[in-house]
Order: C-alpha cells, then sequence, then structure tokens
C-alpha cells in the first residue's frame, strides 16, 4: 500500500465506479484491497507459485462477483460469534449504540470479503496446501496485536491531518469517521499479508 499507492487508488476506482458507496470501509473498498492483496501475491511469488496467483489476481474480480452469494453465509457466521463476544464484554448496551455497531458491522464485512478471498485463493492453487484455515487462525490469535494496529494508523493519519489543516482538522466527527474506517482496513489487509507471507 504504501509503495505502490498508485495502483492502490486505481482498484479503488474500479471497485467505486458504479457503486453508491463510497465509504472508506464500505464493500468496494475492502474488494480493492483484496485485489491489491492478490497482486502483491503474485509479484512476490516463487517462479513456481506466480502463473496460479497471476491468473488469480486477473481474475479475482470475476471470483468475487460468482461468489457474492457465500458472502451472506459468511456473514451470518461471523455475526453469531460477534454477538456472543460483544454481549461478553459489553453487555446488551453496545446493540443500542448505533456508532458502536456500525463499526462492527464494517468489521464483519470485511472479515467475510477476507473469508471469500481466501477461500477464492485455495481454489487457485489445485495441488498445493490450503492456507484459508491457517491464515485465519494466524489472524484469531492475534486480535489484540490488530486492535494496536488500527489504533497506531488512525494515530497517525489524524496525526497528518491536524499537521495539513491544524488542531481543528479532526473535530469534524466524519473526519473522524473516516480516518477511523481508513485505518481499520488497512490494518487488516496488512494482517492480510503477514498471515499469508509464510503459507504461500
Amino acid at each position: 500500500m504504501q509503495t505502490n499507492p498508485e495502483r492502490l487508488r486505481a482498484l479503488l476506482d474500479a471497485e467505486a465506479g458504479g457503486s453508491d458507496d463510497l465509504s472508506p470501509a464500505g464493500d468496494p473498498a475492502v474488494r480493492a484491497h483484496l485485489r491489491f492483496v492478490a497482486e502483491a501475491l503474485a509479484a512476490h511469488a516463487a517462479p513456481a507459485a506466480a502463473p496460479a496467483l497471476e491468473v488469480f489476481a486477473a481474475t479475482l474480480p470475476a471470483e468475487f462477483a460468482a461468489r457474492e452469494h457465500r458472502l451472506a453465509d459468511e456473514l451470518a457466521r461471523i455475526a453469531e460469534a460477534t454477538a456472543l463476544e460483544l454481549d461478553l464484554q459489553f453487555g446488551d448496551e453496545v446493540a443500542d449504540d448505533p456508532g458502536i455497531r456500525a463499526m462492527i458491522d464494517r468489521r464483519m464485512r470485511i472479515a467475510a470479503w477476507t473469508r471469500v478471498f481466501l477461500d477464492a485463493l485455495d481454489d487457485a492453487r489445485p495441488g498445493r496446501p490450503p492456507v484459508r484455515e491457517g491464515a485465519l487462525a494466524w489472524m484469531g490469535e492475534r486480535q489484540t496485536q490488530l486492535a494496536d494496529t488500527i489504533f497506531a494508523m488512525d494515530r497517525r493519519a489524524k496525526e497528518a491531518e491536524m499537521a495539513r489543516g491544524g488542531p481543528d482538522a479532526v473535530a469534524n466527527p466524519e473526519v473522524v469517521n473516516r480516518i477511523g474506517q481508513a485505518a481499520m482496513l488497512q490494518a487488516h489487509t496488512r494482517f492480510l499479508v503477514e498471515a499469508l507471507a509464510e503459507r504461500i
């Protein structure tokens, strides 16, 4: 993301075309980041693995469209586990807080699209060990580290915003929300890359 922002921007623009959801962590943005991951995997793969990953990266938009029906199934699985976790952590109050609810919904959609991506990745590499379960387990075991990464990215982005526009640059709740969404998606993307680094 940092070394090739122009390509990520092109993917974001491509996914956003014709969509009403232009939020920093909406479905089009999530798909764009996952396409970016696919291209990065292909670009840095070992010679024997590269051809399959190049095809995977090139055909991922079509795979997303073909597998979109799976999203609801993944969301249902994630929602059940998430509801239990939230009840244990916060009690019933979280269900009535629209800000927290919106944030949780975005996180669940990122997780669901990630699972769809990992299924497609495994299917694109016949004869090779599947990576989905190992990657999900790796990320699941590091949720505290993920939260810390989101916080650090959010803080850096706010500091950069204030450096450009002064202390009041982050006084607007819409700006804060935009920064928070972007940090959340970027952190999840980084974690996915790290989870796959030793498995591809």
